[in-house]
């Protein structure tokens, strides 16, 4: 018996699996078993139930207060009392001899199963009955939980695309690098594809003129809205305006803004400060059949979407107006010939303008984001100075400074390197500021080849200097002339006079130059230098009259080279005299000349017009500042053109032996 029931079972078992939903199952075992009387019926309290597990084919029992003496009933044979009560309140065709058994769901019964056979004693039945019995209840629980499961599941994977999307919004939303209309057709593709719209449009009201514009869209032939004046006193965006809610439109044809939708839309606005700004318009979800009416999750979702944006609607104006303000800024700073670079706290570049880049020779796109030690790997001086900033908090001046840029190329600039601080006085990074000099040093080099190094000095840091007009100084002048050069030209060519000049003007001017003179003027093949002006030394005449003995003594090796080379020897004649002249520019605003006039300057030139060949002249006024006076000799009083009375004056023969 035991074997009949084990097989009874197995084949019992094999039926209900074939089945996947429970009222097959049931139906097809009824079929199974046709040899007995089996059937099923279902409690009044179970109509979810049954609804959940589509029982269409089993009674239902009204009045489930009536059953209640089956809470007790799990199963077996029935008795007097049960046989009375279901006789009057089923359709059973009800053996005495038969067995029940009672499904539960929660603590409640939910089903009756009724089992009669003629040929199976009732403890088969029993087992038959109760295996029956406790197959349904588990393959309810079952599909119970696991309803409830995929319920959950629906409910999560929809919270988890309200959140992706949210994060895909606010990504969107923080994306700097975008401008304003950018970003809302991005926002607009991303909501059409998330809610599987075929079309839609933003629109934002317009500050000036108070109506509303269509900023992007997609899908819409925004032609047909041209000519119409888009304002929220009627339609649908005097829905909004009222509501502040996002809506469901079925009614598409009653507004102008929706009676392109053939299904319907979802319409949001745009809320700032309480108040309208913009809407947000979806039309016609699309599925695999056509267009379908959106539904209560796909207005929950755009609604949560179209918050995000309105909560950053302000920020959206307020990027875009700082995007212009960056834009003027870098305008502005691209056009400055100052370098800027900003270095954050984390020691990466932040910005760096035009004029930076040109003198590094950077690539932006190399530097912008990278750190100041990659940056500057050539310049290890300027990382040690900025960690140096980055440690003291404090400003570091260097002038002449020299970097190399990204081609080995030197540079000297003057470099500034300040610290930053936010507005709760926390360092957030430095400032490099930095000029150029190569453009300023070339212009040094340039203009000191026709004027004198100092001159050019003084002129270059004191902007009064500039102006014409000039003040009485103590000057030492000194004139050195070439002897009979006039006649000595007229017999040579022309490249070799110019070739004789031009050797023997380097070698005086390194001279005076190396005395701290200043070559005033060359006037034919005379040199007027000046000594005293712009720069001061303790003693100027001497400073002259050194200059005027090497001179000499050059001219010396000078015609050595010259007679080596086929060409004529110079000998020059030098007059020197200290006293007081005007020193400033002269001449007119267009152009000027840096030189010393007055009657101290003249002097000194009738000394040199006095000078034979090999002859230093110099004057009392010299003389008296002398160190070693034993160098020069008295002359016989000179009359010269501008004196009534004869000059003393004092002569430095080269014939003399002097030791310098």
């Amino acid at each position: 018996r035991s074997s009949w029931i084990m097989v009874s079972l197995a084949d019992i078992n094999q039926v209900l699996s074939k089945k996947r939903n429970l009222d097959s199952k049931l139906v097809l075992l009824k079929e199974f078993l046709n040899e007995n009387s089996l059937d099923f019926c279902f409690f009044s309290l179970s109509k979810t139930f049954s609804k959940r597990f589509g029982i269409s084919n089993f009674d239902l029992l009204e009045d489930y207060h009536q059953y209640s003496f089956f809470q007790d009933k799990q199963f077996g044979q029935i008795d007097k009392e049960t046989y009375k009560k279901l006789k009057k309140l089923s359709d059973f065709d009800l053996k005495k001899k038969g067995v029940i058994s009672t499904i539960f769901f929660f603590k409640k019964p939910v089903a009756l199963i009724y089992l009669f056979s003629k040929k199976k004693k009732l403890d088969q039945l029993n087992n038959i009955c109760q295996y029956i019995s406790f197959y349904l209840d588990s393959f309810i629980r079952e599909f119970h939980l696991q309803s409830k499961f995929n319920d959950k599941n629906n409910v999560l994977q929809g919270k988890l695309l309200e959140i992706e999307s949210i994060f895909k919004i606010t990504e969107l939303l923080n994306s700097h690098n975008q401008n304003q209309n950018d970003l809302y057709q991005n926002i607009l593709i991303y909501i059409i594809s998330t809610l599987n719209a075929s079309k839609g449009m933003i629109l934002i009201k317009n500050i000036n003129s108070g109506s509303y514009d269509i900023i992007t869209s997609m899908g819409i032939d925004e032609n047909s809205f041209q000519k119409k004046i888009i304002r929220d006193t009627k339609g649908v965006l005097n829905d909004l305006k009222n509501s502040k809610s996002t809506m469901i439109v079925d009614d598409v044809k009653n507004y102008i803004l929706t009676e392109f939708s053939q299904a319907n839309c979802l319409v949001s606005p745009i809320i700032s400060q309480k108040n309208l700004h913009g809407a947000i318009i979806i039309c016609d979800k699309e599925t695999r059949s056509g267009y379908s009416s959106f539904d209560q999750f796909d207005l929950r979702l755009f609604d949560n979407i179209t918050k995000k944006i309105s909560l950053s609607f302000d920020n959206i104006v307020l990027l875009e107006t700082l995007s212009e303000s960056k834009k003027s800024v870098d305008n502005i700073m691209s056009s400055i010939s100052t370098g800027i670079i900003q270095v954050n706290i984390l020691g990466e570049i932040d910005y760096i303008n035009t004029s930076a880049l040109k003198v590094f020779n950077f690539d932006k796109d190399n530097v912008v984001g990278n750190h100041y030690f990659m940056v500057f790997e050539k310049n290890d001086k300027l990382i040690s100075l900025i960690e140096k900033t980055e440690e003291s908090k404090e400003i570091l001046f260097e002038s002449n400074f020299d970097i190399k840029d990204n081609n080995d190329k030197k540079h000297q600039i003057n470099l500034t390197i300040s610290p930053v601080f936010d507005e709760n006085e926390k360092n957030s990074g430095v400032v490099l500021s930095f000029e150029d000099l190569s453009g300023i040093n070339k212009v040094k080099s340039t203009f000191k080849k026709y004027v004198s190094e100092s001159i050019v000095d003084e002129l270059l840091e004191n902007e009064t200097s500039l102006e014409l007009g000039g003040s009485e100084k103590e000057v030492c002048v000194l004139f050195a002339d070439i002897r009979g050069f006039t006649a000595l030209s007229e017999k040579m060519e022309a490249s070799k006079v110019v070739y004789v000049l031009n050797n023997y003007f380097q070698s005086m001017i390194d001279v005076i130059f190396k005395h701290n003179g200043t070559l005033d003027k060359i006037i034919g093949d005379e040199l007027m230098v000046l000594y005293g002006v712009p720069l001061k030394t303790d003693n100027d005449p001497q400073n002259a009259v050194n200059s005027a003995i090497e001179m000499l003594f050059s001219l010396e090796n000078f015609n050595k080279k010259m007679e080596s080379e086929g060409l004529p020897k110079l000998e020059i004649g030098i007059g020197i005299n200290f006293g007081n002249v005007v020193s400033g520019n002269i001449g007119s605003d267009q152009q000027m000349n840096y030189t010393v006039i007055g009657d101290n300057v003249n002097l000194a030139a009738r000394l040199c017009s006095n000078a034979k060949p090999g002859e230093i002249i110099i004057s009392n006024s010299v003389y008296n500042f002398l160190d070693d006076k034993s160098k020069f000799v008295k002359s016989v009083p000179l009359s010269v053109k501008g004196k009534s009375k004869p000059i003393d004056n004092w002569l430095y023969k080269h014939k003399i032996s002097i030791k310098l």
